[in-house]
């Protein structure tokens, strides 16, 4: 039984981590709106909602970017539905975030405790709002598409890099990517590093692994992740395909 289980477990992460996608033809029919509207309805809509978490980045710098990080992995297109939310999990200390695009899953532990369950985030560029825990989305387990016994392939360095922005910082995000292909032998998209959080990354992998690279942060100039690093799980492209 046991077997089982764990079998089925991960034939759902193998769907999940697919590369379908809800069609799209109704969204790319209505008028778009600007980021500054858009951002502009959804706090209107989440006021008229109770509010059960709120986040500053002038209160908690360092839990306002680790959400942030782990919110870029929610999914704009609810192909489904567990993809589109942030799963938290109280822990003794605070909160585990947790969220799946399909191609990615982030991970990190903040120190301000918000109540179990699955959000809607509505984002600013200072202020992280969530709204009730939105009903009837079961999240899966998600340790299960975390692979175990991998091997450290080497070292990224995301510091003073971005996509985008000033030529030097896309450099360092072009030379990361770089180095991430020549350990892992394998290609991701550029996207996924630029929204890691701009510190150093180990990488971990195993051969024929199918559930994708592992990324942890590093802790510090020279510390080593621990159990409580953010994570990252990327699929590579030829494998997601």
């Amino acid at each position: 039984m046991k077997r089982k289980n764990t079998n089925s477990i991960i034939a759902k992460w193998k769907n999940a981590f697919s590369k379908e996608k809800a069609a799209v033809s109704d969204v790319e029919n209505q008028p778009k709106k600007s980021k500054r509207q858009s951002i502009g309805t959804s706090l209107s809509l989440i006021k008229k909602a109770p509010v059960s978490f709120q986040l500053s980045r002038l209160e908690n710098q360092k839990d306002f970017e680790l959400m942030s990080f782990v919110i870029r992995a929610c999914s704009k297109i609810a192909d489904k539905p567990f993809r589109t939310v942030l799963h938290v999990e109280q822990t003794r200390q605070g909160s585990r975030l947790v969220a799946c695009d399909g191609q990615r899953l982030h991970i990190a532990e903040i120190s301000k405790k918000i109540k179990s369950g699955n959000y809607k985030p509505v984002v600013t560029k200072d202020t992280i709002i969530l709204g009730e825990p939105v009903i009837g989305i079961k999240f899966p387990e998600w340790s299960k598409a975390v692979p175990e016994k991998s091997q450290k392939l080497g070292v990224i360095n995301l510091e003073k890099s971005g996509l985008g922005k000033d030529r030097k910082e896309t450099e360092n995000l072009t030379v990361a990517l770089r180095a991430f292909t020549e350990q892992t032998g394998e290609t991701i998209n550029l996207r996924f590093l630029e929204d890691l959080t701009k510190r150093e990354w180990a990488v971990y992998g195993k051969k024929d692994s199918r559930l994708g690279i592992v990324l942890r942060q590093k802790n510090g100039k020279f510390g080593e992740p621990d159990e409580k690093s953010p994570v990252a799980v990327i699929i590579p492209i030829a494998k997601a395909a």
